[in-house]
């Protein structure tokens, strides 16, 4: 099990440099305390313009570990009296998820975020249904993986992400595989099990 970490920031009007500079000091930050982080930015569906910073740890003691050390770090306390004392975004999180499916892939600059909504009760089906999606992407320069809460404000949802290498990738290999008869099928054996609550397109800055 990998665990992720992430936080949603929404800059104010005017604040974007800002707060990306406090969110690239906070990355390093937490590579110091020894995560694998990314920063990566909203460019489609309800979420433009958020910048999202996301940590992996390879368990969920060694993420609290890492929380425990990076906190504690001179550098973090500045960084927090900065923001305290000069609000600039709205801030969502950190919230905490751990995969259920694939790994969290570092080669791909694109991310393709769908939420969905369901039951505890029917993860195990939906998992069968991403191994299913999983085979039709297998030859393609794409990656899958699939996250459930652990700390988070909506504790009944899956995500379903997809990675690509670049936005013209992805439009590509969505139309070919994603819009084709055979996934289409696999979509609509999820709808019956969940809702489909969000689309979100990501890329790495």
């Amino acid at each position: 099990m990998t665990v992720v970490s992430r936080r949603l920031i929404k800059p104010y009007p005017g604040k974007t440099d800002i707060v990306m500079s406090r969110v690239k000091r906070f990355s390093d930050i937490a590579v110091e305390g020894g995560a694998k982080s990314r920063i990566s930015k909203a460019v489609g569906g309800e979420m433009n313009g958020t910048i999202m910073l996301t940590n992996v740890y390879p368990s969920l003691t060694e993420a609290t570990k890492s929380f425990e050390s990076y906190m504690k770090n001179p550098k973090m306390v500045e960084l927090m009296k900065e923001r305290e004392n000069d609000q600039s975004a709205d801030l969502i999180g950190p919230e905490v998820f751990r995969t259920v499916y694939g790994a969290p892939s570092p080669d791909h600059n694109v991310i393709y975020l769908r939420e969905y909504e369901i039951n505890r009760n029917s993860v195990p089906e939906a998992l069968e249904i991403f191994a299913e999606a999983n085979e039709e992407f297998k030859n393609e320069d794409a990656k899958l993986l699939a996250l459930l809460p652990l700390i988070a404000d909506k504790m009944n949802s899956l995500y379903a992400i997809y990675y690509f290498s670049s936005i013209s990738s992805m439009g590509e290999i969505v139309e070919r595989i994603g819009l084709s008869e055979n996934f289409q099928r696999l979509v609509n054996k999820g709808n019956k099990i969940g809702t489909l609550t969000s689309s979100n397109i990501f890329v790495s800055v």
